[in-house]
């Protein structure tokens, strides 16, 4: 894992695969996350319009659940697999 501390990202897009992000500043940025180890994110600021952009992996794990959510009986199951403290491991 990469561990990035203090550091002030402004405009453009961010890698956050496998990043530790400590005390950083995102102003007006994409971040970018494609499957790979979670991104952690520690005291950092998010500003202006900062948002997610899903490639790879993730894209197409978050096109499937979209699938099934369109499915009769998708609502239901998407709403119980994104409850509250409900977390999956290996």
């Amino acid at each position: 894992m990469q561990d990035v501390r203090g550091r002030t990202y402004d405009g453009g897009s961010v890698e956050t695969d496998d990043a530790n992000f400590t005390d950083c500043v995102f102003n007006t940025v994409e971040l970018r996350y494609a499957g790979g180890e979670h991104p952690l994110f520690e005291g950092c600021t998010f500003n202006g319009a900062t948002s997610w952009r899903f490639t790879e992996a993730a894209l197409r794990t978050i096109q499937f659940l979209q699938r099934i959510a369109n499915d009769e009986g998708g609502e239901a199951f998407i709403a119980d697999l994104f409850q509250p403290g409900k977390y999956f491991v290996e």
